[in-house]
């Protein structure tokens, strides 16, 4: 099994003070300290200054993806000594996936990786981590992340129900609003695989912050991963929708432009239901979900 697992140091100013910390559960149903709370939102870096790895924690979650794994698992971050853990099975990518619509599907053998990083201020203050990495108890280099700087945009509802199609390479997804979220339906237009479609749904989680709960109710007709799912969807720093999606030990990860002549990621608009508070990049005071 693969494990991911990275070490962090943080500075005391960039934690996140809550009321009661115990409220606040990973999808492990353990408690995420104030601390770890701070390292939410979204990070690109690279194994070895060669191979490019993006990444999403949340709430104690960390969902990534590289170009031969996906990952799903947790992170903690030790206040006495200011570093962080994270375990993460890394899954190998199916060859059903297509790199050129970013349309990507980790369900394939499984190794443990281990990340041992410093938390560092390269271009901000709390910005990067740096360190060292090995697959399965065996030395393989070294890591670097840094926040992609999103994850303060707003996420109101009306960002994604702009007039149009969203699209990917022979792929295209559209929105509407409903209730007190945003329905959405997917298909391929690719030859051979016009048939593959799927269906879901996005709400907000807390309009302050670049991240909005999705859940994918249905999937059918694809070469791989026809299964409901649940997980997140923001924006990255190109305004395209980014989902992270998992269902038992497969993940799903999917990319969408925005409509032609449409700005992704729009940071007015409607606050959306059901807010919950979402700590900052390594500073300010919020409560999470």
């Amino acid at each position: 099994m693969r494990i991911l697992i990275l070490t962090a140091c943080l500075t005391l100013g960039g934690c996140i003070a809550e009321d009661d910390p115990q409220d606040i559960i990973n999808d492990q149903g353990d408690s995420v300290s104030d601390q770890t709370l701070s390292l939410s939102g979204f990070w690109d870096g690279q194994f070895n200054q060669s191979t490019d790895i993006r990444m999403l924690i949340y709430n104690g979650n960390v969902y990534a993806l590289d170009g031969n794994n996906g990952y799903y698992g947790t992170v903690s971050l030790n206040s006495g000594d200011q570093t962080a853990l994270i375990n993460a099975t890394a899954y190998a990518l199916n060859s059903a996936s297509d790199s050129t619509a970013e349309q990507l599907i980790a369900d394939g053998n499984d190794a443990a990786y281990v990340l041992d990083t410093q938390l560092s201020s390269l271009f901000v203050s709390n910005d990067s981590l740096f360190g060292s990495y090995s697959i399965d108890g065996t030395s393989s280099g070294n890591i670097k992340l840094t926040r992609d700087g999103t994850w303060s945009n707003n996420s109101p509802l009306s960002a994604l129900t702009v007039v149009g199609s969203w699209s990917a390479s022979n792929h295209e997804l559209v929105m509407t609003r409903a209730g007190s979220g945003v329905t959405f339906t997917g298909v391929s237009t690719a030859t051979g695989n016009s048939g593959c479609n799927f269906r879901g749904r996005l709400e907000t989680i807390d309009s302050n912050y670049n991240l909005y709960r999705a859940v994918l109710s249905s999937r059918e007709d694809c070469p791989a991963f026809n299964n409901s799912a649940t997980g997140y969807a923001g924006f990255n720093s190109e305004g395209e929708l980014e989902f992270y999606l998992r269902a038992n030990n497969a993940l799903l990860f999917m990319t969408f432009a925005p409509p032609a002549g449409q700005s992704g990621g729009d940071s007015s608009g409607d606050a959306g239901d059901g807010e919950t508070e979402t700590p900052a990049e390594g500073d300010g005071e919020a409560t999470a979900e």
